[in-house]
């Protein structure tokens, strides 16, 4: 691809990336053709409103994946031939543990259109209550590329639209395979529910309640149609070699690994053939007050789960093996037995690789699959709290609180991508791919605690003194926001592959390990130089002979990060040259007291820097303007 001409993108686990990102250059071309319409109808009490719409997209993209290679280095337990436990002795000798590399055709037209229907009825039941009845329905067909170029991951199935492909592969045309790939799902109704109540029909208190269905209008969700069909053999073929590569100046054991129609082993990207449109529910209840003439008190509860939320999987996973080769060359004595499960031998245990560990590493089919599943879920609750003062006397604001708790599975969609280093320690990939169950727990942004204060201050001084010192001191206007918030939690992960399971560089460049939690990791002096308690990880030593799979038993997002305050303000002078022109001087000063808000340790315990916090959030910057208004 001669626009990606540049280096390789080369991940050194717990150090730093160097080099061309993994996924890019991209040129896209979008039309979106749009029609809709709505009709409003009052009879009597009732206010009904019906409309519809139809959308169509087309998409043609180029987009390069791994175009100059993608190596990454990580330590591995020793082993035959494997004798550094660090990422970054590994990349000074040249042992990658896995290089990706992507080629053939990269275009893509893609089509995607979509229709909807609604209708709903807002009913003045009584002079204090008014009732809102809605439904909508979603109608969006799965995304198809103009000319078939994507595929479904079925194992063991054989395509007969192109029979010389392997097992496992299917192209829109086989047999129940839509152009779309996936079925249509007609089902999405949408209801809505609300309603809105004078108790005392004096106006100053309301009650209101609503509840709702609400649809994502992609299969795929974030990212839509774009996020599919990336690899798709026999046109964009995606390579993976695990260690040993051939060397690291040339790692492919082929001169032309492109020049075949389905270059082994491959690497896919798909989408499961079970996919669902994703939802959430949403419900509130909320109570105002108002009392006074321009104060209002507002307290509520606020509910949203997410249903079917698409989630990347690592859809052929590695078996792990127990036992020990003491037969094989280097393995018997008086050297040490060689473990039956490593992470160089993970396609070999792939449950669809089409090898095993008595065949050669070249005779696997596939290495890993990235398959995107709606089978991810979330919940959200929080008390909302606000005490709002309309401008009067010169003076306005808004002070608001949030108690909130937010759960899910899984807080990310591809937020990273291959980058070696993850956002909050958050990874696409389960720890365990058999197990996804174990990743529920505290969603990535779940800050407890948040307080906002908004205000607006006409300062009443010398407003209309017609003195010099009046021209000077008077007509200003003070401005701040005020926001104070618990932290929110991160997840402590090993990149090192201890688990044995491989590399999948498609969804995720840095491992999903996590350590076993053998004390309290909140407990830490939390300073900059150790915000946790890093003696509360204990990396996990795979035992061979183990009967299970050995993983950490630290959850997701489990310990605590720093919390943030900052102080906005701003101080405004408006100077009155004319009847219609005015000159206003502008004074902002963001984070004021210049505090020191930390951002997240570094949560790699392979690294030498964890538990260190290596940056903070923007410190004081004062910003002056003049303006001109006329």
């Amino acid at each position: 691809m001669p626009s990606a001409a540049g280096p390789p993108f080369i991940q050194v686990g717990g150090y730093a990336t160097v080099g061309d990102p993994i996924t890019g250059p991209r040129n896209t071309f979008q039309n979106t053709f749009d029609f809709s319409g709505s009709l409003n109808w009052i009879h009597g009490r009732h206010e009904f409103k019906f409309g519809g719409g139809y959308r169509r997209d087309q998409i043609n993209a180029l987009q390069g994946i791994a175009t100059n290679g993608f190596f990454v280095f990580a330590g591995i337990p020793s082993q035959a031939n494997f004798l550094y436990n660090d990422g970054f002795a590994n990349f000074l000798s040249g042992n990658p543990v896995v290089f990706l590399q992507g080629g053939g055709d990269f275009g893509r037209e893609i089509r995607d259109r979509a229709m909807d229907l609604y209708g709903q009825d807002n009913c003045k039941v009584t002079s204090r209550l008014t009732v809102n009845l809605g439904l909508r329905y979603e109608l969006p067909f799965p995304a198809t590329e103009n000319k078939n170029r994507v595929n479904l991951f079925v194992p063991g199935a054989q395509s007969k639209l192109i029979p010389g492909a392997p097992a496992g592969l299917l192209y829109p045309g086989d047999s129940g395979v839509p152009a779309g790939l996936i079925s249509t799902q007609k089902t999405a109704f949408a209801p809505r529910v609300g309603f809105a109540w004078d108790p005392r029909g004096d106006a100053k208190t309301v009650v209101s309640a609503a509840y709702g269905i609400f649809y994502e209008p992609y299969y795929t969700g974030q990212g839509g149609p774009l996020q599919d069909p990336i690899s798709a053999p026999p046109y964009l073929k995606t390579m993976q070699i695990g260690f040993p590569v051939h060397s690291f100046a040339n790692p492919f054991y082929s001169p032309d690994p492109f020049g075949v129609p389905f270059p082994e082993p491959m690497t896919l990207l798909v989408v499961s053939r079970n996919l669902h449109l994703p939802y959430a529910q949403d419900w509130n209840l909320n109570i105002q007050r108002s009392f006074g003439a321009n104060w209002l008190l507002q307290i509520g509860y606020v509910g949203t789960t997410g249903v079917r939320l698409p989630r990347f999987i690592e859809g052929n996973p590695a078996a792990y093996i127990p036992g020990v080769d003491t037969t094989s060359p280097g393995c018997m004595p008086p050297s040490q037995p060689c473990p039956l499960s490593t992470s160089s031998n993970a396609n070999q245990r792939r449950l669809y690789s089409g090898c095993t560990l008595a065949d050669p590493p070249s005779t696997c089919i596939y290495s890993s699959v990235g398959e995107i599943a709606s089978i991810a879920n979330s919940s959200y609750n929080a008390l909302e709290a606000s005490l709002r003062k309309r401008f009067s006397h010169g003076l306005s604001f808004l002070a608001s609180y949030t108690w909130s708790h937010s759960i899910d599975d899984v807080s990310s969609f591809n937020i990273t991508g291959s980058a070696s280093q993850p956002v909050a320690g958050e990874n696409d990939l389960a720890q365990n791919p058999f197990d996804l169950a174990a990743e529920r727990g505290r969603s990535m942004f779940d800050a407890r605690h948040r307080f906002v204060l908004s205000y607006q201050w006409s300062l009443p001084f010398l407003q209309h003194s017609g003195n010099w010192y009046g021209h000077v001191l008077g007509n200003w206007q003070l401005n701040g926001i005020v926001t104070a918030m618990s932290g929110t939690p991160f997840t402590v992960f090993d990149s090192n592959d201890v688990s044995l399971q491989g590399q999948a560089p498609e969804i995720s460049g840095f491992s999903s390990n996590r350590p076993n939690v053998v004390g309290n990791p909140n407990s830490g002096p939390r300073t900059a130089a150790q915000w946790f308690n890093v003696n509360a990880f204990q990396k996990i030593t795979q035992d061979p002979n183990s009967p299970v799979e050995q993983f950490g038993n630290e959850g997701r997002n489990a310990v605590q990060g720093p919390g943030y305050v900052n102080w906005d303000f701003s101080a405004f002078k408006n100077i009155q040259l004319t009847e219609s022109k005015q000159l206003q001087f502008r004074g902002e000063l963001f984070n004021v007291l210049n505090h020191t808000n930390f951002r997240l340790p570094v949560s790699d315990i392979e690294s030498p820097n964890f538990g260190h916090i290596q940056s903070d959030v923007s410190p004081r910057v004062i910003q002056v303007a003049l303006k001109f208004l006329f």
